[in-house]
């Protein structure tokens, strides 16, 4: 407000008035930065920035947009049409100007076998120099462009969906299978189940990563044995999933079966023996 008031009145005031229409400004934007009161933003700056970010999502995967949804579908789908549209028509006009350029200077170039050859001659150097044409890196980009753009605005329009581009789209997929592989590479690495024999036939093992679908209703093969999950219990690292087994009562149904590879468990003996061997050397 006192920003409004200095700009409307300024061309009213002398110098020195405005001078310090100016400091009490300033002196009002420090005191609600130190009061912790956040300006208001203008709104129509602040739909701009929303149908500029929405037109932009419209080229990203829909991963991305559900990642980080949009403002509107409804704009979102439409910057999809009508931008779509508008690549089609910039890059086509592009390539056709530049074919036109094109001709006209192998033409010239080309006009002594031109004028000695029939129409037969001249139609097939006219297909040449098209490929020619074509063939060229940025043809072929101001091709791909229109192509793309063909069928982001035919998809918005008749079925309505929101077609990302494939440069965007492979962008994205190469640099999540590149996080993938640095998260890989930094996690730690794996190791043995810890395997341990408890009174009444029970057997706990201790793992590093949880076992999927390790419940009541699952029948675990074991040497021979046939256990099932009694309980899961939290665990010390690097073994931070614990589970209890225990024999399988006579008669139960089998409903899912699952055999454990206890080859690269290691026993607790096993365990207490590479631990000596460790502090050992």
């Amino acid at each position: 407000m006192a920003r409004a008031l200095y700009l409307r009145d300024s061309g009213r005031r002398n110098n020195k008035w405005a001078l310090l229409s100016l400091c009490f400004i300033d002196l009002e934007f420090i005191l609600q930065d130190m009061a912790g009161i956040t300006p208001l933003k203008h709104p129509r700056k602040t739909t701009m920035l929303n149908l500029l970010r929405d037109f932009l999502l419209s080229y990203c995967p829909a991963s991305v947009r559900r990642t980080s949804p949009p403002e509107s579908s409804l704009t979102t789908l439409r910057a999809a049409t009508w931008g779509g549209l508008a690549q089609l028509l910039l890059a086509g006009l592009a390539l056709i100007l530049g074919l036109k350029r094109y001709f006209a200077w192998r033409a010239h170039g080309m006009a002594a076998q031109i004028a000695g050859s029939n129409e037969t001659g001249q139609a097939i150097l006219v297909v040449v120099v098209a490929l020619e044409y074509f063939l060229h890196p940025l043809s072929l980009l101001l091709l791909y462009l229109a192509v793309e753009g063909s069928i982001r605005f035919v998809g918005g329009l008749i079925a309505s969906e929101i077609v990302p581009s494939l440069a965007v789209s492979l962008f994205f997929k190469i640099s999540s299978s590149f996080s993938r592989s640095r998260a890989r590479r930094s996690a730690p690495p794996r190791v043995s189940d810890l395997l341990e024999h408890l009174p009444e036939g029970r057997i706990r093992i201790a793992s590093s990563e949880k076992k999927t679908g390790w419940n009541a209703s699952l029948t675990i093969g074991l040497s021979g044995q046939w256990f099932e999950v009694e309980r899961e219990e939290p665990g010390s690292l690097p073994r931070s999933f614990v589970y209890i087994l225990r024999p399988v009562p006579a008669g139960k149904i089998l409903r899912r079966y699952e055999e454990y590879q206890n080859s690269s468990a290691l026993s607790t003996a096993k365990a207490e023996e590479l631990g000596q061997n460790k502090n050992f050397f």
